[in-house]
């Protein structure tokens, strides 16, 4: 059972970035309307969209919900970080990042607060991600940082989630896409980093969180409805921009968190990570540059966002292809 809400609750700042999503982003912002939560308010943060955003979302707008514009795409983490600054200035007690394309039942933020505040040491908490089109079927419940190997394991399994909850609670990885976060620990760590521009920015939050003395901890109570993505499934039918920010992300995530020469393995792997995708794709040309591009600038430093026509060196785009037909015949 979780504790009733009354006015005397936390508040919340409930974040909702959009991107030329006007078609999704209402959905998300009524669920929360629907909640038994009543103590939150919502700005949608409107990120540089160059469609009809604005003239849709506007409509939407009252008391509740207010609208950030940023003139230029900051990324999900500078768009998020607009939210952060909010929370700092109006003095929220905590921050829910969900996703434009999630839906939450009306109980969710409820039980989501009431499990961050059993225990001061808890920095975030995240519901279980479900398929929207299978409720089912989980998405995504937690993931387990293991420098050791170095890998970033993941899973759809509750019951997994809950074992590494026990024996690992201080290595315990959360997802994004509806990710509760105390003000208290935005204090303390920093926003969101700004140079990953999109993706792998949960990784290294749940990491900078757990090693500044918090804990990511699952409420397994709640839930949210996500959109269900997977690059395996739908090989081709993923943006080229997202093959960029993960193969150029992965690797500072590493070169971030593992020092000196043991950053040397994570790298090596995240590289096979990306020949295995490049197999994937076969022609896909564009994508196929995308995650070239990304590789060399996340050695090489690079940071800011994905342009169409990015290429890494001739020379490295040769070498690292004909290791990929090497070691995977039928690209």
């Amino acid at each position: 059972m979780t504790t009733p809400i009354t006015s005397a609750s936390p508040s919340v700042l409930v974040v909702i970035p959009n991107l030329n999503a006007p078609g999704e982003t209402p959905d998300p912002v009524a669920s929360v309307l629907k909640m038994d939560y009543d103590n939150c308010n919502i700005a949608i943060i409107e990120n540089g969209s160059t469609d009809d955003s604005v003239a849709v979302l506007t409509p939407i707008l009252s008391d509740r919900v207010r609208l950030l514009q940023s003139p230029i795409n900051l990324g999900y983490t500078g768009g998020c970080n607009l939210g952060f600054d909010l929370a700092l200035k109006e003095r929220f007690d905590y921050i829910w990042l969900l996703n434009s394309d999630a839906i939450t039942p009306p109980r969710t933020l409820t039980s989501l607060v009431a499990t961050a505040e059993s225990s001061p040491t808890i920095g975030m908490v995240s519901p279980l991600i479900a398929s929207i089109d299978n409720e089912a079927r989980y998405v995504h419940v937690a993931g387990l940082f293991k420098p050791s190997i170095p890998a970033c394991e993941s899973t759809r399994d509750p019951e997994v989630a809950r074992q590494w909850m026990q024996s690992s609670p201080e290595r315990v990885m959360l997802l994004g896409t509806a990710l509760l976060v105390k003000v208290a620990l935005v204090r303390a760590i920093g926003k969101l980093d700004s140079d990953l521009f999109a993706y792998w920015e949960d990784c290294d939050y749940s990491v900078r969180t757990f090693k500044a003395g918090f804990r990511n901890v699952v409420d397994f109570n709640s839930v949210v409805h996500h959109t269900e993505k997977s690059a395996k499934d739908a090989v081709h039918e993923i943006k080229p921009h997202y093959w960029y920010y993960m193969a150029r992300n992965e690797s500072r995530f590493w070169k971030k968190h593992i020092t000196g020469t043991a950053r040397l393995k994570p790298l090596w792997w995240a590289y096979n990570t990306q020949v295995k995708s490049l197999a994937m794709l076969g022609d896909n040309k564009v994508s196929r540059d995308a995650i070239l591009a990304g590789l060399w600038h996340g050695w090489t430093g690079k940071t800011g966002p994905y342009k169409p026509g990015l290429r890494a060196p001739a020379l490295i785009t040769s070498l690292i292809l004909a290791h990929t037909r090497k070691v995977t015949p039928n690209l």
